[in-house]
């Protein structure tokens, strides 16, 4: 088996020293995903390369970042042959927990059922990339062709 490296058009990428997603021997693994979109990931980029100072994240509600991270983490499963009912373990970083209420509805809402939830950790960070409100990495697999 080789390591195949998961990217989705739908996701942008930040530019740091890291992939995404990658898959090995029938896993996909994703790394931390803060809700960052396309026009922030854009200027994040260009001042790495240029070595100026990182810009400040768009201020957006809680719900609004849940629905961006939910939807990059369906589109990299995708993207690698799986979905949001093949993952296995699911961590949370929360900047405030007191905002698990919506959290949890909103995560809950992108799985077909209460037995399709994976295993989760769910921690309340100290500090968040860009103090964002949440950052979530996964694992999972691919599911074998019948």
């Amino acid at each position: 088996m080789q390591k195949k490296i998961i990217r989705s058009p739908l996701v942008p990428e930040t530019g740091g020293p890291f992939n995404l997603a990658v898959s090995y021997d029938g896993m996909i693994y994703i790394s931390g995903l803060p809700p960052f979109e396309e026009a922030f990931c854009t200027e994040l980029r260009e001042a790495r390369r240029l070595g100026k100072p990182l810009p400040k994240m768009p201020d957006l509600d809680m719900d609004t970042q849940v629905h961006i991270v939910m939807k990059h983490l369906k589109a990299l499963l995708e993207a690698g042959g799986s979905n949001m009912d093949c993952l296995l373990k699911v961590v949370v970083w929360l900047k405030d927990q007191s905002q698990m209420g919506s959290f949890d509805k909103i995560y809950r809402s992108y799985f077909s059922s209460d037995e399709a939830l994976p295993t989760r950790t769910r921690i309340q960070a100290g500090r968040t990339p860009f103090d964002c409100a949440l950052e979530i990495d996964a694992i999972g697999f691919i599911p074998k062709a019948s």
